[in-house]
């Protein structure tokens, strides 16, 4: 006998679907690369058929054992579903990123079998990779020690080669040197990847992956030598058995070391290959910083559509909006200006991530083949951007999920906001695989190093980085450019190759810059590291930029889709400018802004944010994030946010 909502928020979500100016299927089409849209449409009718093994309703009232015991089960049966042809290995980890349970298999797919794969001889493919391949040793990959985690070259666990018996003695000497944070390896690893000093005949040759058997593959039980567990509940990121490791003098055969690019002989001889790049190795690291990439962009699109969703139909306050629907009438949450310029930059943000994932995933992929036929030349550019846009890409989400927690106010602080817990699981994303203001150091180096060369007239390679720097530098050195931009900053609002040149600009000047503090004015690298984060994020903003601008391209130039995505890519860039402001003051005095240039700038963004604030939620529906992947009582499809917020919370096993 309650009385109906008028408007109903269901209603309020239709209303606002009625204003789409583009089809939505074209537009998800154009935004979601055709493999992930494939897998997705294939992985959620199978998780669909079997709701009693992965429905993730349940999973905000569930204890952190309760979480691992449905991970593991959750596991089992996508491992059972692989060996029975009905998903694929590489659906598997998709599968993951749908339901959000990063489980205790990840590490094993994501590390040991990648680094066997690239680091493996022949036959140690034979006797490790195929039997992971199968499950039938389950493995982790122990870099991070409790002491020593971003330096990689410090860790202190050593692999010393014993001639006398022909094997390694793998060992944690001390409390720092314990195996920590390790994915998989707290209850479910057989096997452990371990990063550890190699030491043959006295000789530290740095850090080399080896294998090592932790637990018995008959019960399960640790090896002699071997201390493991679990280290504890987590912020997020529960359902993972993030784990310790100390080996006490663990011997394990010579066969062991990952030795396809460095071999130790039975007499403890060390030999390379001819013409291999040590950095090789860096292989493994932006593999999985391009799945971080990619994963980011789903990750946000999730984030997003919930939050941009709630507070369409969300009302508070009548008559306080520019655009009153009523005098009585309370206005939509996003029709405010603080939630606007909060939530639809993110929006802008999120589409250029998804454009520069399959855009870096293409490059990867180039530059891997380029490896496998001995060319190494794209290498350390490839290393460099991948640092950053793994940067870039994981502070961009992490932060957007937790703005998108924030403006759906009082709600956004229950689980059932779909929020909470995914915050804790991606929030990693800004720590693992290198440490977000550790990975802008390699960037920021890679950019200076550059610079030197261009200064000294040595050749660089011809990439995406130093055509820039080239076309931006003269003999490496800072331009006066003769007229500055901006003298009418609508029209460079209006012109895309405008807008990547100023940021391309941005970004030499800044490494230039940079480069002269230190080689002339010698800043150290220290006082160095908070202009590095900034430089970093100058490549980076360029960067995305461009892959958007290279995305949009490819449409035909009488495409519908076109209007509100110039738009978007428009209110990327001004938002870039209106973000890093201290940048245009600062750029050559030709070229730099005036401060009625940036009132200018901030004029623009906010215009384009209230044009695009009416495409918000048909451009969130493009995402194609279904209710069950959102789990979500505010973010619904159907709009109807109240009616199942209070039955959720009526199924609280506390009632």
């Amino acid at each position: 006998n309650l009385q109906p909502m008028i408007p109903s928020t269901a209603g309020a979500l239709s209303s606002e679907r009625s204003k789409t100016q583009f089809d939505i299927p074209s537009m998800h089409t154009f935004i979601v690369d055709s493999e992930m849209r494939r897998m997705t449409s294939k992985i959620e009718k199978v998780l669909d058929a079997e709701p009693e093994i992965f429905n993730m309703r349940n999973i905000y009232f569930m204890s952190r054992q309760e979480k691992m015991d449905h991970a593991m089960k959750i596991g089992l049966r996508l491992i059972q579903l692989m060996h029975q042809g009905v998903l694929t290995a590489e659906e598997i980890p998709i599968a993951d990123m749908i339901l959000d349970l990063n489980g205790p298999f990840g590490l094993h797919r994501a590390m040991f079998i990648p680094t066997l794969q690239n680091q493996a001889t022949e036959e140690q493919r034979r006797v490790f990779l195929e039997p992971a391949l199968r499950y039938e040793i389950l493995g982790c990959y122990a870099q991070t020690e409790i002491g020593h985690g971003s330096n990689v070259q410090g860790l202190e666990t050593t692999c010393t080669f014993i001639p006398e018996t022909d094997e390694f003695d793998v060992h944690t000497p001390s409390v720092s040197a314990c195996k920590w944070w390790i994915g998989s390896l707290g209850v479910t690893a057989t096997h452990a990847m371990v990063m550890a000093q190699l030491i043959v005949a006295g000789k530290n040759l740095g850090p080399h992956p080896v294998v090592v058997p932790i637990r018995s593959t008959e019960d399960h039980r640790p090896l002699p030598g071997v201390t493991v567990g679990d280290l504890g509940p987590k912020f997020g990121f529960n359902a993972m058995d993030n784990g310790f490791l100390m080996l006490n003098h663990v011997r394990v055969p010579r066969l062991n070391l990952m030795q396809r690019y460095i071999t130790v002989s039975r007499q403890g001889e060390v030999s390379r290959p001819a013409n291999i790049d040590p950095k090789v190795t860096y292989g493994t690291m932006v593999y999985v910083r391009a799945q971080i990439i990619r994963t980011m962009s789903q990750t946000l699109a999730r984030a997003t559509t919930i939050a941009i969703r709630y507070t369409s139909v969300r009302r508070q306050f009548a008559g306080k909006s520019d655009k009153p629907l009523a005098p009585s009438l309370e206005s939509p949450v996003l029709d405010y200006g603080m939630v606007q310029h909060r939530l639809i930059p993110l929006l802008a943000q999120n589409y250029a991530m998804f454009a520069t994932s399959q855009a870096f995933l293409q490059h990867y992929e180039q530059c891997m083949h380029e490896l496998n036929n001995g060319n190494y030349a794209s290498l350390k550019e490839l290393h460099a951007t991948a640092c950053a846009l793994k940067r870039w890409t994981s502070d961009v989400a992490v932060r957007g999920i937790d703005t998108c927690r924030h403006v759906c106010g009082g709600h956004g602080f229950s689980q059932f906001s779909g929020l909470n817990e995914f915050f804790g699981n991606a929030y990693p994303n800004i720590i693992w695989e290198g440490d977000n203001y550790v990975l802008s150091q390699q960037t920021a180096q890679f950019l200076i190093n550059q610079v030197r060369a261009l200064r000294k007239d040595v050749r660089v390679e011809d990439n995406q980085t130093t055509r820039y720097l080239r076309k931006h530098l003269v003999s490496g050195h800072l331009p006066q450019r003769p007229t500055a931009w901006g003298a009418a900053i609508g029209s460079l609002a209006a012109d895309a190759t405008a807008q990547l040149d100023l940021l391309s600009f941005r970004a030499a000047a800044m490494a230039a810059e940079l480069t002269d503090k230190i080689d002339t004015n010698g800043r150290s690298w220290n006082r160095s590291l908070v202009s590095m984060q900034r430089l970093s994020d100058a490549h980076s903003d360029y960067i995305v930029a461009a892959y958007f601008r290279a995305h949009i391209a490819t449409l035909p130039g009488t495409s519908p889709l076109l209007p509100i995505l110039n738009k978007l890519a428009t209110l990327l860039f001004l938002y870039v400018l209106s973000q890093n402001s201290s940048d245009l003051f600062r750029l050559p005095s030709a070229a730099a802004f005036t401060g009625a240039q940036v009132s200018r700038v901030e004029e623009l963004l906010a215009a384009v944010i209230e044009e695009v604030r009416e495409q918000a939620v048909p451009l969130v529906d493009a995402f194609g994030m279904s209710d069950s992947r959102l789990n979500s009582a505010l973010g619904r499809s159907d709009g109807k946010v109240y009616d199942n917020y209070l039955l959720w919370a009526m199924q609280d096993p506390l009632n």
